[in-house]
C-alpha cells in the first residue's frame, strides 16, 4: 500500500517512503486521503489548515502547500496523485493503494461470511483487517483537529463495528472464555458502547461467572444514566433478562441430534408469561394522538369475530416507529396479561431475520423445550398458533421488511392482536390497519428536546432551537442524537449545534451518537432497494428542486416514464420518497433534507462527474420542451425566439397530462423551472440556460413576476457572456430591456435593446434585430416620437420579411395603426388593423389578436359606429379573458366604457373604468392605470364633477412623468388646463371626450406590452 492512514500518516513510494513533516501538508494531504476520488473544496482545506481565522492569502497559499506534496509525492516516484478541480482538488488513489480501502473491503467480505455461516472464515478476515491500525490516527492540533474531527470519528466507528463483528464471530465458535480479557479492555476503552458490554456479559455468563456479567450490566447502567441521562437499550436489557431467567444457555449441539429425554422424566413445568418488550423510553412525548389511535384501534374487536387484528405503524427510517409500539405494548401490558412478544424483523446487518428463526424465541419464550421445537418453519408456526390460540398475548413485530415475512409469525386468534412497525406499507397483509406515522411537528420537536436537554436550555434561545428542529427536518431519530449530543454537553449553546449542523457535507456525521446514527438507518432503506430504484435515488440529488412532479425519473433514468414512474413509486414505498397531492388530484414528490443529503453521498461514491453533467442535461433538456409546449398551448403558436438546445421529447400522454392547464402547471412549477435556470448555468449549459430563461419569459409577464425575469436573466446574462455565446447575450440583453421597458424605464431599456441590436446584427439573426428595433420604436411612440416610432417599425416590419413569424408582424401592425390613430388617419388605421387580423388568421397568436381587435374597436369609436365598436372591443374581452390576460383585459374595459358612455349608460361607464384602473393597480401596470385614470378624469370633467376630474388627471399625469411617457404626459397637461377653464366658466365643457373628429382627444385601447415573449 501506497498511503497509510490507520494511525500515523505514512506514504511510500516505489522508490522509497516519503516523509511529510510539515503540518500543514500533512493536514491537506491526510483530508484528500480521507476523501479519496472525491474532491475536497479549497474552503474546506483553507478551514482545516487556519479554521475560523484564515489570512487573506489563504488560497494563494493552499495552491502553494499542494504543490509542495505534490513535489513530495514525486521524489519518491509518486506522480499524477492529487489533480486540480474546478472547485478544489482530488486524490486519485487506487482501491489497493489505500488502507482505508483495503479495510472496507476486508470489512466486507468479513460481513459476508459471517452471515453466511462461515465464522472461522470471518474470525480470520475481520482480524486482517483489524491488523491494518496502526494506533490511533493521528490529527494535529488547532484547526486541522476541527477539520478531521468528523473523518476521523467515522473511522473510528468504522474498526469498532469491526470489532464488535469480530467478536460475535468468535463467540459463534464458542471461543468464549478466550475472548474475556479483550472484552474487559475494550468495555473500559468504550464504556458507552453497549453491544461490546452485552458482547461481555455473554462471554462472562458463558464462562461460569454469573456474578460478574451482572455486575458489568450494573457498571453499564450507571454509566449510560451518569453520562446520557438513559437507561440501557433494549439488546442490555435482554441480555440482563436472559442471565437472570437462565435463558442464556450456552450453544447447544446440532439439533440433528438431540439428547434423548429420559423415559421417567417429570411433566415440565407450565409455561411462563413471555414478558419480551424492551424498556419503554422514559422522555417519550409528543404522539399523544396516535397513541390513542393505536390504542383504540387495538382494543376494537374487528368485524368478523374471527379476524385477526393486525396494526401496521409505517413511516421512515427514524421517525420513532420502534419507540411508539414499545412505548404502547408497556402502556397496554395490563390488558395482556398471557404475555408480550417482541422480535425485531431486521438483523443488526440490515438484513431479515428469518421466520423460522423469530419463531424458535417465541415458542422458546412460551415455554417450549429446545428439543421439542420443530426443524421446518412451517411446523414452528402451526405449534406457535396453537400454544397462543387460547390466550392473550400481544405481539409486536419490529421493522418488518414485507408481508412474506410476517405472515408466518401471525396467530390464529383474534385475542392476539399484532402491532407492525415498518419502512413499508405492507398492504398485501389482508385487514391491516395502517398508520402511517410522520415526522414531528414543531410544537412536538420542542417537547421532545425540552425533555431531553431541559426546559430552560431550549427557552433561553427559541431561535437556535427552530433551527435545529429544521436542520433535522422534524426527524425524531435525528433529533433524540443531537439532543443526547447536547445532553453530554451542558455547556455548549443551542447555536453550536445549529452550526455544526449547517454544514450540509458533514451533516450526517454529526448526526451520530453512542452507537446510532442517521446515516446507518438511511442506508438500511437504501440497500434494499433494486439497482435501479438505487440509481434513481441517487440521481434524484441532481436535482435542486424542493419537489418535483414524477415525469423527472424519465430523464434522470434515461427510461421511459411508464418504467421510471414505478421505480419512483418504489422509493416512495421505502419510505425515502415523500408524496402529496395538489387540489387532491396532482402528485407531488419530494425529498427531506437528510434524505438528500444522503442521496448527494451515494451520488457521488457511486457516479463519475461526466455521468452527473448527462444527467442533468437529461433533465434541463425535458424542462425546456415542456415549457414550450406549455407556451404554445397559453398562446396557441410559438413564434419566439430559441436557441439550439436540445430537447428531450416526453410521450404526448404524459404531455396532455403535465400541461393540461399550463397556467396551472406553471404555477406548480415555477420554483423549480428557476432552479433549473440555475442549474444549467451553474452547469456551464449556457444555451440551454438562455433558451430557458427566455421561453419562461411569456409565463412571467403574464403574472407580472418581474423579479423572477430579471433574476433568471442577470444570470443566463452571465454565462453567456462567460461561454462567449452573443446570440445568447443578444437575447438575453433584449429581453432585459423589454423587462426594463415593461416596468417603464425608459433609458435603461433603450441602453439594453440597442445593445441587443447591435448583437443580433453581429450573428446575422435578422428576427432578433426586428425584435429589438420593435421595443425601440415603441419606445419613441410612449415618448411620443412618432415619426421615430412609425420609421422603427416599418424597419423591423422588413425585417421580418423572411422570419415566417406572423404574429409578430401583426403586432407591429397594430402599434403603426395606433399612431395613425392618433393622428386622426382612421381609414389608414383600419386598413392596418385588418391586414394585421389577416395575418393573425392562421397563426395563433390570440393575445395580439384580442388587442388588435380592441384598437379596431376604438378606430369605430371614431367613426361613430358603436355597434361594430363594441362588438370588436367584446370579441377581444373574450379571447383576453381566456388567456387570463389581465391587462389586456384592463385595456378592454376601457374601449367597452367608452362605448356604452356614447349610448348614454354613463354609470355602467364609470364602474367599468374603475373596475378597469383596479385590475391595472392590482397587477402593478402602471402606464396602462395612467392612461385609464386620464379617461376617468375626462369622463368625470363632461359630466363637471371637476374636483373628481382633477384629482384623477393629476394622478395620471404624475404616473406619465414617473415614467417618462412625454406624449401622454403633455396630453394629462392639456387635460388639466381644460379643467381648470371649464370649471371657471362653468358652463358646458368646451370639449368632448366622447366625440369624434381628428382634433378631438381618444380613448386608446392600444396594444398592451410588445411581445417580449417573442
Amino acid at each position: 500500500m501506497r498511503f497509510r492512514m490507520l494511525g500515523p500518516l505514512e506514504v511510500t513510494g516505489p522508490d522509497r517512503s516519503v516523509p511529510i513533516t510539515a503540518e500543514r501538508q500533512r493536514v491537506l494531504l491526510a483530508l484528500l486521503l480521507m476523501e479519496a476520488n472525491r474532491v475536497v473544496t479549497a474552503e474546506r482545506l483553507v478551514d482545516a489548515v487556519w479554521g475560523d481565522s484564515p489570512p487573506s492569502t489563504a488560497r494563494g497559499q493552499i495552491h502553494i502547500c499542494v504543490s509542495m506534496v505534490r513535489a513530495n509525492l514525486a521524489k519518491a516516484g509518486l506522480t499524477d496523485v492529487i489533480h486540480t478541480r474546478p472547485w478544489g482538488y482530488v486524490a486519485e488513489v487506487a482501491d489497493d493503494d489505500l488502507d482505508l480501502h483495503v479495510f472496507d473491503r476486508l470489512a466486507l467480505a468479513g460481513r459476508a461470511a459471517a452471515e453466511s455461516g462461515r465464522h472461522a472464515e470471518a474470525v480470520s478476515v475481520f482480524a486482517e483487517a483489524l491488523a491494518l491500525w496502526r494506533g490511533d490516527i493521528h490529527v494535529d492540533s488547532g484547526a486541522a483537529r476541527t477539520a478531521l474531527q468528523a473523518p476521523v470519528a467515522r473511522l473510528n466507528e468504522q474498526r469498532l463495528t469491526v470489532v464488535d463483528q469480530w467478536v460475535d464471530a468468535q463467540m459463534a465458535l464458542g471461543l468464549h472464555q478466550q475472548l474475556i480479557e479483550q472484552l474487559i479492555e475494550l468495555v473500559m476503552q468504550n464504556p458507552l458502547r453497549e453491544h461490546l458490554r452485552a458482547q461481555l456479559m455473554v462471554a462472562l455468563y458463558r464462562s461460569g461467572r454469573q456474578a460478574e456479567a451482572l455486575e458489568a450490566y450494573r457498571g453499564g447502567r450507571q454509566v449510560l444514566i451518569d453520562e446520557l441521562g438513559i437507561e440501557p437499550g433494549e439488546e442490555l436489557r435482554r441480555v440482563q433478562e436472559e442471565i437472570l431467567s437462565g435463558a442464556l444457555d450456552s450453544p447447544r449441539p446440532s439439533p440433528a441430534a438431540p439428547p434423548a429425554p429420559a423415559p421417567d422424566a417429570p411433566a415440565a413445568e407450565a409455561p411462563r408469561v413471555p414478558r419480551l418488550l424492551p424498556g419503554a423510553i422514559a422522555d417519550f412525548t409528543g404522539r399523544d394522538a396516535l397513541v390513542d389511535q393505536l390504542t383504540h384501534a387495538l382494543e376494537t374487536d374487528p368485524a368478523d369475530s374471527c379476524g385477526l387484528r393486525i396494526i401496521a405503524v409505517t413511516g421512515k427510517g427514524g421517525v420513532g416507529k420502534t419507540t411508539l409500539a414499545v412505548h404502547l405494548g408497556h402502556l397496554l401490558a395490563d390488558r395482556y396479561p398471557d404475555g408480550q412478544l417482541f422480535a425485531k424483523l431486521r438483523g443488526p446487518s440490515g438484513r431479515p431475520v428469518a421466520p423460522g428463526q423469530i419463531l424458535e424465541r417465541f415458542l422458546r419464550s412460551l415455554g417450549v423445550p429446545g428439543a421439542a421445537i420443530p426443524a421446518t418453519v412451517e411446523e414452528r408456526a402451526e405449534l406457535f398458533r396453537d400454544h397462543i390460540a387460547d390466550r392473550r398475548v400481544l405481539i409486536l413485530l419490529d421493522d418488518a421488511i414485507d408481508e412474506a415475512q410476517v405472515r408466518w409469525l401471525l396467530p390464529g386468534s383474534p385475542h392476539c392482536p399484532v402491532l407492525l412497525t415498518s419502512r413499508s406499507r405492507l398492504t398485501g397483509l389482508e385487514g391491516t390497519h395502517s398508520v402511517q406515522m410522520d415526522v414531528f411537528t414543531t410544537e412536538q420537536a420542542l417537547q421532545m428536546l425540552s425533555r431531553i436537554i431541559g426546559a430552560e436550555r431550549v427557552q433561553v434561545d427559541i431561535p437556535s432551537a427552530l433551527a435545529l428542529i429544521d436542520l433535522c427536518d422534524g426527524l425524531a431519530l435525528a433529533l433524540r442524537i443531537a439532543a443526547a449530543r447536547m445532553a453530554a454537553r451542558p455547556h455548549w449553546p443551542l447555536g453550536q449545534m445549529v452550526a455544526r449542523l449547517h454544514n450540509e457535507h458533514e451533516r450526517l456525521n454529526e448526526l451520530t451518537h453512542g452507537g446510532v446514527d442517521v446515516r446507518a438507518s438511511l442506508a438500511v432503506a437504501y440497500q434494499e432497494l433494486p439497482v435501479d430504484a438505487q440509481c434513481l435515488f441517487r440521481r434524484l440529488s441532481v436535482l435542486e428542486a424542493t419537489e418535483f412532479s414524477s415525469w423527472v425519473a424519465a430523464p434522470l433514468l434515461g427510461t421511459d416514464v411508464a418504467t421510471a414512474e414505478d421505480t419512483l413509486e418504489r422509493l416512495v414505498d421505502a419510505q425515502l420518497v415523500d408524496v402529496e397531492l395538489v387540489d387532491g388530484c396532482r402528485a407531488r414528490y419530494r425529498l427531506h433534507s437528510l434524505v438528500r443529503v444522503y442521496s448527494q453521498e451515494c451520488l457521488a461514491e457511486k457516479e463519475s462527474t461526466p455521468q452527473r453533467a448527462a444527467v442533468l442535461s437529461r433533465v434541463l433538456s425535458t424542462w425546456l420542451y415542456l415549457l414550450e409546449e406549455a407556451q404554445r398551448r397559453v398562446y396557441q403558436g410559438d413564434h419566439a425566439l430559441h436557441g439550439t438546445a436540445p430537447r428531450r421529447a416526453l410521450d404526448r400522454w404524459v404531455v396532455d397530462r403535465e400541461v393540461a392547464d399550463p397556467m396551472v402547471w406553471f404555477e406548480e412549477e415555477r420554483t423549480s423551472l428557476i432552479t433549473a435556470v440555475r442549474q444549467a448555468a451553474a452547469a456551464g449549459h449556457d444555451e440551454l440556460c438562455w433558451d430557458l430563461a427566455l421561453t419562461l419569459v411569456t409565463m412571467f409577464e403574464n403574472y407580472n413576476y418581474f423579479d423572477d425575469w430579471r433574476t433568471t436573466h442577470e444570470v443566463a446574462l452571465a454565462v453567456t457572456r462567460h461561454n462567449d455565446n452573443r446570440r445568447g447575450q443578444a437575447a438575453m440583453l433584449y429581453s432585459l430591456g423589454s423587462l426594463h421597458m415593461f416596468e417603464y424605464r425608459l433609458d435603461e431599456a433603450g441602453s439594453r435593446l440597442g445593445a441587443a441590436r447591435k448583437l443580433f446584427r453581429e450573428v446575422g439573426d435578422r428576427h432578433g434585430q426586428a425584435l429589438a428595433i420593435r421595443n425601440l420604436a415603441f419606445i419613441d411612440q410612449v415618448r411620443g416620437r412618432r415619426d421615430e416610432a412609425m420609421d422603427g417599425y416599418e424597419e423591423a416590419l422588413a425585417k421580418l420579411d423572411q422570419a415566417g413569424d406572423p404574429t409578430t408582424e401583426a403586432h407591429i401592425l397594430g402599434s403603426m395603426a395606433q399612431i395613425q390613430l392618433d393622428r386622426g388617419l382612421v381609414t389608414e388605421a383600419k386598413r392596418t388593423l385588418e391586414t394585421a387580423l389577416a395575418l393573425l388568421q392562421h397563426s395563433g397568436g390570440h393575445r395580439i389578436r384580442a388587442q388588435t381587435l380592441c384598437r379596431l374597436g376604438e378606430a369605430h369609436l371614431e367613426t361613430g359606429d358603436l355597434a361594430a365598436a363594441e362588438r370588436a372591443f367584446t370579441e377581444g374581452m373574450e379571447s383576453i379573458r381566456a388567456a387570463g390576460d389581465q391587462v389586456g383585459e384592463a385595456h378592454a374595459l376601457r374601449g367597452l366604457a367608452t362605448a356604452r358612455h356614447r349610448q348614454g349608460a354613463h354609470t355602467a361607464a364609470l364602474e367599468m373604468l374603475e373596475r378597469a384602473v383596479a385590475i391595472a393597480d392590482r397587477v402593478n401596470e402602471r402606464f396602462t392605470a395612467g392612461r385609464i385614470r386620464l379617461t376617468l378624469g375626462e369622463v368625470t370633467a363632461e359630466q363637471r364633477r371637476y374636483v373628481l376630474a382633477r384629482e384623477h388627471t393629476a394622478a395620471a399625469l404624475e404616473i406619465f412623468q414617473r415614467i417618462d411617457a412625454a406624449g401622454w404626459r403633455d396630453r394629462a397637461i392639456r387635460v388639466l388646463k381644460d379643467i381648470d377653464a371649464e370649471s371657471a366658466e362653468a358652463p358646458a365643457p368646451s370639449w368632448s371626450l366622447w366625440g369624434h373628429g381628428p382634433s378631438a382627444p381618444r380613448l386608446e385601447t392600444s396594444a398592451t406590452r410588445p411581445g417580449a415573449r417573442r
